[in-house]
């Protein structure tokens, strides 16, 4: 596994399940309360690099409500 730290203050939850659900990593990927933020966990793999890409590009098209994907 492979972990993305995003602060709650940026993101809440609901939004970050959302993004995931439209990257197709819904039941892909777990996530977890950790201190004043949420940690995402992707699956070991040779793409997962890739994955964690995609997906922190999928917040930022949203924080700038670009729905390009």
């Amino acid at each position: 596994m492979k972990n993305l730290y995003i602060s709650a203050a940026e993101y809440d939850y609901y939004t970050l399940l959302k993004v995931a659900e439209m990257a197709g990593l819904a039941g892909l990927v777990g996530f977890h309360e950790a201190g004043d933020g949420y940690l995402i966990s992707f699956p070991e793999g040779e793409q997962v690099d890739a994955l964690i890409a995609d997906y922190k590009g999928r917040l930022r098209d949203l924080e700038n409500n670009i729905w390009m994907h």
